[in-house]
């Protein structure tokens, strides 16, 4: 009767030599805070407290504060929240709180227990100044009015006075603050009539700082009796004014020049040139507008000192130092080098590549990284087997580039030769180009893919149809008046996403607003999902722009 005691007893001994494990402490904590307590009452009236207590069950940290906290209205002096053990105390002593008034302490997410950072979601404080608690909601989304990207962090304010000039001045009478969905929601409002609008949040200050900060509106007022929603699409607006903002050495004698807005009209006068020499002058502005390269081959050039305007109006003066491609030397470096150094080659772009298969639906493109003064299309050869194909040349694009077009269609079981002999090109500071031979196949044809697109609207109107690749660029763009039946072929097997652009003022380009005029940027529209082009493919789809 006494071995199994025996037994247990030598388990224990030799169990003492074992190494000691420390046990795993259970389960991760996944709960977050709650409250046991608030003082003065969550959603209490009459409200005359200088400061307020919220009690935990745990300790608790703040994360992310200066992000998610807004007090709706919004108080002069946001309070700074002080953490003491299990309990949140938020002083109220710098700002006269407004009589009947309903108050909203938007925490976010910021509540979190202290271990874990377990967050109290959408964690709110409300209190009223007044003898009821105003209970009215408005929610939405906000998004940029082009992409339709989520707007994070932008403030969405509603104002009880209705002045155009409210925005830039005044304190918003309800405000929130979106997600990182660019969803918002204010709760607590008194039934009336607001203007409401939503910036990003630039400033911070609760003020509209038109060019610096994105805005979103609406253009009629919002009635508010029930609950109700509102969506925004930000835009940033366009300066009033035109102002020359800086310039930059870009390579040999290449000078950027950038302003605050699109420009046009624009003139550069040097100061610092002779120019008798009679150098030759390019501009060529950016895609945006909103800049200009400057191309000069003035010989020598170390620094460029000029005036800029637009139209007759000066801008501003500058200086440029250090431009690169200066080649003054000094009469002991030119003894030494008595031979004259070759000119460099004028380097060309092209949209063909050695042993790469060609999209036969595509123009050839022959681009340039500085100016063309002068070109000889006859050093410039197609080449099947032993057969020269003719080439239209379409030069549109000169200085900077131009098109080559094939006289007969170019098919796929044959290798092509596309042949650029020296000093077909000559760039404003004398440069010419190399010899340059690709040869390349053409893709075949059951490689690409149709899509035919039945686009319908609900009015009649301009409309923008633009088919974009795969990284959101503009692959194709077509001008319609109303629905219509678009037919793409020759597409390359990739996703493609589809954008409708309301063209209001039918101008062939998407337009942004303007808030003292009180108008709303054109409609952008998305196709939902991406269409996905296969080889030898036909696709047919159907959309109802709304």
């Amino acid at each position: 009767m006494k071995r199994p005691y025996i037994i247990f007893a030598a388990f224990l001994l030799l169990g003492g030599c074992a190494q000691v494990v420390a046990p795993t402490g259970g389960p991760k904590d996944i709960t977050a805070p709650k409250v046991m307590g608030y003082s003065p009452e969550n959603k209490s009236i009459q409200f005359h407290a200088k400061k307020i207590d919220i009690t935990f069950d745990e300790y608790i940290q703040l994360k992310d504060l200066s992000k998610q906290f807004i007090i709706s209205p919004p108080l002069k002096h946001l309070p700074v929240p002080i953490i003491k053990g299990k309990v949140l105390e938020i002083p109220l002593t710098k700002d006269t709180l407004l009589d009947n008034t309903t108050y909203t302490f938007n925490f976010g997410n910021a509540v979190c227990d202290l271990h874990e950072g377990n967050p109290i979601k959408n964690f709110q404080y409300v209190f009223s100044t007044g003898n009821y608690v105003d209970s009215l909601s408005v929610h939405g989304r906000a998004v940029d009015a082009f992409s339709h990207e989520p707007e994070k962090s932008a403030f969405v304010l509603m104002y009880a006075d209705l002045d155009d000039s409210t925005p830039f001045k005044k304190y918003p009478s309800y405000c929130g603050q979106t997600d990182d969905n660019g969803n918002y929601k204010i709760d607590n409002i008194q039934p009336g009539t607001y203007r409401i609008i939503a910036i990003s949040k630039a400033s911070g200050d609760y003020f509209y700082h038109p060019s610096s900060e994105d805005i979103g509106f609406k253009n009629s007022m919002l009635s508010l009796t029930k609950n109700d929603t509102a969506d925004f699409f930000l835009f940033t607006e366009v300066p009033p004014k035109l102002e020359f903002l800086k310039a930059k050495a870009a390579g040999k004698g290449e000078i950027m020049i950038v302003f605050n807005k699109p420009a046009d009209s624009i003139t550069i006068r040097p100061l610092n040139i002779d120019t008798t020499i009679h150098p030759i002058i390019y501009h060529q502005y950016s895609s945006s507008g909103d800049s200009l390269t400057y191309w000069t081959n003035y010989p020598n050039l170390d620094s460029l000192r000029f005036i800029v305007s637009r139209n007759t109006r000066v801008l501003d003066t500058a200086i440029v130092y250090n431009i690169p491609g200066h080649t003054n030397k000094t009469a002991s470096a030119k003894k030494k080098n008595s031979t004259p150094e070759k000119p460099p080659s004028m380097q060309i772009n092209l949209n063909v590549a050695e042993k790469t298969a060609y999209d036969y639906h595509l123009p050839f493109s022959i681009k340039f990284p500085q100016p063309v003064i002068n070109y000889a299309i006859s050093k410039i050869k197609l080449i099947q087997r032993k057969d020269s194909i003719a080439l239209k040349f379409i030069a549109t694009s000169l200085p900077y580039g131009m098109l080559a077009l094939p006289k007969k269609d170019l098919i796929s079981d044959s290798i092509y030769c596309l042949s650029i002999l020296p000093g077909a090109f000559t760039n404003l500071f004398g440069y010419t180009n190399d010899t340059i031979i690709v040869h390349f196949p053409i893709q075949e044809q059951s490689f690409y893919g149709t899509l035919k697109l039945n686009v319908s609207f609900s009015k009649k109107a301009h409309y923008l149809v633009q088919l974009l690749n795969s990284g959101g660029g503009v692959y194709k763009q077509d001008t319609v008046n109303g629905s219509n039946s678009i037919f793409y072929d020759g597409l390359p097997p990739a996703l493609y996403g589809i954008r409708v652009i309301e063209d209001a003022n039918n101008n062939g380009k998407w337009d942004i607003g303007n808030f003292m005029k009180n108008i709303e940027p054109e409609k952008v529209f998305y196709y939902p999902d991406k269409l996905n082009i296969r080889s030898n493919w036909d696709v047919v789809q159907d959309w109802k722009v709304n």
